[in-house]
């Protein structure tokens, strides 16, 4: 069974080490009692790393399979990961799955186990193979769920929910790629990450588009990796935002990290009604944004976050 790993990197180079032992575990805690192994073959970006990453893995992983492509610098994390996508399929190899990892992840080592069960259990319920992500925690604590997959609770509103494992798949609106198994058959139907995304939302808009062509998105049964969640929640981004001047807001929604536009795009392309009201309030959050508060916990924004 081959299997292609996608990674990219950005200085962070004792976490992504972690990640690499963590998968190489993995693999071998699976191949113990597999009766399909697997094979994997990691590409990973290095997108202008300056403290050394690159050459770290290639001196502690001198036996794997790791091919590191350059990257610009400015590639950021969806360009990162289109990449080296792009890399592993130019390669030609007939893979069975592409295996997208955040560098900030450390699988366990049920991981194949349970990706692999999730995709069977997607192919059943639809006839197909499709995506399927597995449940991260907090690092220290397997009850604190931190990604895996978010399910709409109000669509028009754009509000969502985290996902908690339950012991068995569940179907998931919108994955993240921390963990996310993807199937040849999925990326022969839609390809890899659109190009317009530049840094998020980039996985988030897959699931959406698998969906889009009858495609299975599944989670995990239980927890298969760590992974702490360092993004602040949407009240903590906008009480920040209100202390900034306007020059310093523009500047920071202009950041392909915090990016306005790859938000506007999943949305344009995800859920098109809402787009007009999505660019007035992300306007109203750039000029006036403790107007923005007030109106979006007026609508219940927060209350599922």
């Amino acid at each position: 069974m081959k299997i292609a790993a996608i990674l990219t990197v950005y200085n962070r180079k004792q976490k992504t080490l972690s990640c690499l032992q963590h998968l190489f575990s993995a693999v071998q805690a699976y191949n113990r009692t597999a009766e399909d192994a697997v094979a994997l073959t990691v590409f990973l970006t290095d997108d202008g790393c300056s403290d050394g990453t690159a050459d770290a893995v290639r001196a502690t992983f001198a036996d794997a399979d790791i091919r590191i492509l350059q990257g610009n610098g400015q590639l950021f994390w969806a360009g990162g990961m289109r990449f080296a996508w792009q890399a592993a399929i130019s390669e030609g190899t007939p893979w069975d799955y592409f295996l997208l990892l955040n560098d900030d992840t450390n699988v366990a080592d049920n991981v194949f186990g349970q990706l692999l069960a999730a995709d069977r259990h997607g192919a059943t319920v639809s006839g197909c193979h499709g995506l399927s992500s597995g449940f991260t925690c907090e690092p220290g604590h397997p009850d604190v769920i931190s990604y895996g997959g978010l399910n709409f609770v109000n669509k028009t509103r754009g509000r969502q929910v985290l996902l908690q494992p339950n012991g068995r798949p569940q179907h998931i609106d919108l994955s993240h790629a921390n963990i996310l198994l993807v199937h040849a058959q999925a990326v022969q139907r839609i390809g890899i990450f659109h190009e317009g995304f530049q840094h998020g939302c980039a996985d988030m808009d897959y699931s959406m588009m698998a969906h889009r062509h009858g495609l299975p998105v599944f989670s995990t049964a239980t927890v298969c990796g760590e992974c702490e969640c360092d993004h602040g929640t949407s009240r903590d981004e906008i009480d920040q935002l209100a202390q900034m001047t306007l020059a310093e807001r523009r500047r920071y929604v202009s950041s392909p990290t915090h990016s306005d536009r790859d938000y506007l795009l999943f949305v344009k392309r995800n859920m098109p009604l809402r787009y007009p009201v999505a660019l007035v309030l992300r306007g109203m959050r750039l000029r006036f944004p403790r107007l923005y508060r007030s109106i979006t916990h007026f609508r219940g924004v927060y209350k599922s976050r």
